[in-house]
């Protein structure tokens, strides 16, 4: 296949253009600058730039391609409100319903990333794709989109699949800036009591996910990426400060943080995702090389320490 993907410089997207370069694919990165991104991605992959807010720099590469994987998003530093989450969703919405007008003129697949806050909070429970979309606050714009995905395919054969993966780890992303970081500098906290699940899966295992989804998804299917052991986020923040040899620390308040970091931020990091991933193993047959977080998060740990 050749592939377009969006967001290529990305955590995740990166990972993306990595795997389907080493099965043997061409990509296609789009990025807002091709200069840094070829420091970053070398020379294998055909750098197109573009701006997600701006249809017209990219809807037109679509036709050039056999499918489409979009991971971008846009950069918003700094004190997440409301109205600046607003912001991602509506940069999310354009981009999305550009690339996806794009795929249905041409006959093209898309591949959406959605995220383990499309859910909302669960509690103990246990969430998979059957499990009525009641979004976090940041899961908003992907829940959003997923309706209107799922429409387009119904009513003008949009070819879309959807990947929600869990919490992504590995060496960059949130799990370098929330919590190796901030153990780094002394900041780090559990989010109140920590007794809230997430799912995990490691950024190779969910680039993976994308290659199987392009090559065997069937059209309008929906998955949830994720390992097999779900974490309290009490034991997630433990085995990260272990893997550092740091020691344990302690909680803050939520309400303390959403003061400095923004209410939709936290109040999505508090919520409780504790999300089944059978689906993608029996349709896709993908497995996770990863299985447990607690086994492989010190394989993240020195690999962002040889980075640093």
């Amino acid at each position: 296949m050749r592939v377009l993907v969006t967001g290529a410089t990305g955590f995740v997207g990166s990972a993306v253009v990595r795997r389907l370069l080493a099965d043997g694919h061409g990509v296609e990165a789009l990025v807002r600058d091709a200069g840094r991104a070829r420091r970053q991605l070398g020379e294998a992959p055909v750098l197109r730039e573009g701006d997600m807010l701006v249809p017209g720099t990219y809807a037109h590469l679509v036709e050039g391609v056999d499918a489409v994987v979009h991971t971008a998003m846009l950069s918003l530093p700094g004190r997440l409100t409301a109205r600046r989450a607003e912001r991602l969703f509506d940069a999310d919405r354009v981009m999305a319903q550009a690339l996806a007008d794009a795929c249905v003129g041409h006959g093209r697949r898309l591949v959406y990333t959605g995220g383990c806050f499309d859910w909302g909070d669960h509690g103990d429970a246990w969430i998979d794709e059957a499990t009525p979309l009641t979004p976090s606050p940041l899961g908003v714009g992907h829940a959003r989109m997923a309706r209107e995905l799922d429409a387009l395919h119904r009513d003008r054969g949009l070819d879309v699949v959807r990947l929600s993966p869990g919490f992504v780890y590995g060496p960059g992303g949130l799990f370098a800036s929330a919590f190796v970081e901030q153990a780094e500098q002394g900041r780090l906290r559990c989010l109140g009591a920590g007794r809230n699940w997430w799912s995990c899966v490691h950024v190779d295992d969910l680039a993976s996910a994308y290659v199987a989804a392009l090559a065997r998804a069937q059209p309008g299917s929906a998955y949830a990426v994720v390992d097999d052991e779900p974490l309290r986020l009490r034991e997630l923040t433990d085995l990260v400060t272990d893997a550092m040899g740091r020691p344990r620390v302690g909680s803050v308040p939520p309400a303390l943080l959403r003061l400095l970091l923004g209410g939709p931020l936290v109040d999505s990091l508090t919520t409780s995702f504790r999300i089944r991933g059978d689906r993608v193993r029996a349709d896709l047959g993908w497995t996770p090389s990863r299985p447990r977080f607690r086994d492989h998060v010190g394989e993240s740990v020195a690999a962002l320490a040889r980075e640093a």
